[in-house]
């Protein structure tokens, strides 16, 4: 496997509280105002201490934009020396952004262009490092924001809001790819507490980002005015409307808005431009290797990166670069339930070992780890013992295999090991199984006995969850504690299939 362009985003800034996306991207010095010139300055003496307090704006792609003056209504002014000269007239922007699929108001002024014109020809390396991030994160961002029925095109606003950079932190705390201040983060669903940041979890933060957008536009009727909102606040839309006397419309209350917010449209407008007419300025997206599949399994000891990486060889930068909701390196599943993802060519080894992986060095990573775990993940169970599980106390089940079940998905749903499950059925950890296959599954009071010619399945009371307006198969999973891809095994779904208010789910 490649080293992970993304581990630049991850592995050297996961533990700072504050990531300063200007030395990430090694952005000119020169692009900054007068007053950002001197936290610049502050900032390299930051930098060559340790980098330990680093800050960045609110909005992180504002660093390309640090240059721009304003007068005193908020309007950005380029000097004609900043910025060199459009390489298209108006007309073509006019005509490409008029061209573009969008529900969101897509307009085109001075200030729209000088942005375009900054992204594309100011610093198009930039560009193009955001945009090879883009081409692995925005098809993730472009199924989440479907389930909500979203426009696609807000798939842009993490551009806007951290550069894709799921670990940035912003002066007043706002934390991830889409920028969540705590209190927000929490109401929408994200676990935040000493180990977890699910605001830095790109996967979880753009569900909850979701949800936060519809609530904006469901508060204003208008997905401009929603934009602005996730950028100061609904009371800062709120008094700039009242300011413009009740006029609802962006452009109106544009002189009432923070000058962030300002710049706010106007830089979503310019990313949804370089994310779809980059190639007619000649910008290629930088190339970034990720995993070609990652597999994901549930957590329910304390678990540290390092005790994975020592057991079965795999960097703890591609750990973090794929888990970046994890602090301090240690996944706290002795609390409750939590997500570990894994590129799938460590699966079956993360199976085979799990044992050596939990018992390695628990002492010094974790002092208060659970050695040997009699129950690790959703996919297999870890043991403290190599010989396969007493089956003289336990009742022997014969389960058929069911489409799209795995060894490790049978193992966690009688609880019982992966090893034991193959010895049991003299098969390897690595060996496929089929639709129909017969295994045998000694499991200590874990179904009835099987009548005869039946096949018998584990005997638990069924619980049920009716969909309300906004659920989300990540946000029910999360509700109960349960795995996503158990929930979705369970219901016969996919993570596209359709939840309708009212709709039962039953609960693995």
């Amino acid at each position: 496997m490649g080293t992970f362009v993304l581990f630049f985003l991850v592995s050297e800034y996961a533990h700072s509280q504050e990531i300063n996306t200007k030395a990430l991207f090694h952005a000119a010095s020169e692009t900054q105002t007068d007053t950002e010139q001197v936290r610049t300055a502050d900032n390299r003496q930051n930098t060559s201490a340790g980098n330990k307090s680093a800050e960045t704006d609110t909005s992180s792609m504002m660093w390309l934009i640090q240059k721009a003056l304003y007068d005193t209504t908020g309007i950005i002014l380029f000097k004609e020396e900043e910025l060199p000269p459009a390489d298209m007239p108006d007309s073509v922007y006019i005509r490409r952004l008029s061209a573009m699929p969008s529900v969101i108001s897509l307009p085109y002024n001075d200030i729209v262009r000088n942005y375009i014109v900054y992204y594309m020809q100011k610093h198009p390396k930039h560009s193009e490092t955001m945009l090879g991030l883009a081409e692995y994160y925005l098809p993730i961002f472009e199924e989440i924001l479907d389930i909500h029925n979203i426009p696609l095109e807000m798939k842009a606003l993490p551009i806007v809001e951290s550069a894709l950079n799921p670990v940035i932190v912003s002066r007043k705390g706002a934390t991830g790819m889409w920028q969540f201040m705590l209190a927000t983060g929490r109401r929408y669903g994200l676990t935040i507490n000493t180990y977890v940041d699910e605001r830095r979890d790109p996967i979880a933060s753009t569900y909850a980002a979701a949800k936060y957008l519809n609530a904006l536009y469901a508060m204003f009727g208008d997905w401009t005015l929603a934009l602005a909102a996730y950028n100061c606040g609904e009371g800062t839309v709120l008094k700039a409307i009242a300011r413009a006397k009740g006029k609802q419309d962006y452009w109106e209350i544009y002189p009432y808005l923070p000058k962030e917010t300002r710049n706010y449209v106007p830089l979503f407008v310019a990313a949804n431009y370089a994310l779809t007419y980059h190639k007619e300025h000649r910008l290629t997206p930088k190339s970034v290797v990720f995993p070609a599949s990652i597999d994901t399994f549930m957590v329910n000891v304390k678990l540290h990166f390092e005790q994975i990486a020592n057991t079965i060889n795999i960097p703890v930068a591609e750990l973090r670069a794929l888990n970046p909701q994890y602090k301090r390196d240690v996944v706290p599943g002795n609390e409750k339930p939590y997500e570990l993802r894994i590129p799938s060519e460590y699966t079956n080894a993360f199976i085979e070992k799990e044992r050596e992986i939990y018992g390695h060095n628990g002492t010094k990573f974790n002092p208060d780890i659970v050695v040997n775990p009699a129950s690790a993940t959703g996919k297999s169970v870890a043991g403290s013992s190599d010989k396969p599980a007493d089956i003289s106390a336990s009742e022997k089940i014969t389960h058929q295999v069911k489409s799209g079940e795995s060894l490790g998905t049978i193992a966690g749903k009688y609880k019982v090991k992966v090893n034991d499950l193959c010895e049991w059925n003299g098969l390897k950890a690595n060996a496929t199984i089929y639709p129909g296959q017969k295994l045998a599954v000694y499991a200590k009071s874990a179904a009835p006995k099987q009548a005869a010619g039946n096949v018998s399945e584990p005997s638990t009371e069924k619980k049920y969850h009716t969909v309300k307006q906004g659920d989300s198969f990540w946000s029910i999973a999360q509700k109960y504690n349960v795995g996503m891809e158990n929930l979705l095994e369970i219901n016969d779904m996919t993570k596209n299939s359709k939840l309708l208010p009212g709709k039962k789910i039953l609960i693995p």
